[in-house]
């Protein structure tokens, strides 16, 4: 059992791509936003005081703005591309712990929909959504709960139509009629594996 607990991490990381992308990208999209706007406030705000320099041996007067520019461009790019290494790394991990089980609820949704209805839904301690894991295990407990009282009732039906069908009093055809009704009930429950 220590086996299966040790090896229950899972190795594929992009579980619904499009959500994952989708997540990752907007949330470097607001990253580059941020940093190109701290550049252009930055660059407006010194624009109107002056800078001295020295370049290649000679002092120059220039705006601090166009002092500035060169560098805000190399930092805020630097700076944005190692946020952004960094925080798609983090946000891959962080989406696959909501990826990964929307994958496994939106499986036992279709085991659910298929008449499956023997199944618990299993996420992992860390994993998001264990909320909404629990409900749909209730719901999943209810249906089966439901199946199985329709499942008795169903044999309870079966046996009445045996007793009935030994009493010579009750019409063939009313008879017929309930084992077709029967058969068809028989046929409806057989979908469901509780």
């Amino acid at each position: 059992m220590s086996a299966e607990k040790t090896d229950n991490r899972r190795r594929q990381y992009y579980i619904k791509r499009p959500f994952q992308r989708r997540f990752i990208f907007q949330f470097l999209a607001f990253i580059a936003v941020g940093c190109a706007a701290f550049g252009v406030s930055v660059y407006l705000y010194s624009k109107q005081t002056l800078t001295t320099a020295f370049f290649e041996s000679k002092l120059r007067v220039m705006s601090t703005s166009d002092f500035l520019l060169p560098a805000l461009i190399v930092t805020a790019l630097a700076v944005t591309a190692g946020v952004a290494f960094a925080a798609a790394f983090r946000l891959l991990l962080f989406s696959h712990k909501i990826a990964g089980p929307l994958y496994r609820l939106e499986k036992t949704a279709e085991a659910v929909g298929s008449g499956k209805l023997n199944l618990n839904v299993r996420l992992r301690s860390d994993d998001e959504l264990q909320e909404l894991a629990r409900s749909m295990d209730v719901m999943v407990g209810d249906l089966r709960s439901r199946a199985l009282a329709i499942k008795n009732q169903n044999e309870r039906i079966r046996n009445l139509i045996v007793q009935a069908d030994k009493i010579p009093a009750i019409p063939k055809d009313l008879l017929q009629a309930f084992k077709e009704a029967q058969k068809g009930l028989d046929e409806a429950a057989s979908h469901f594996q509780v």
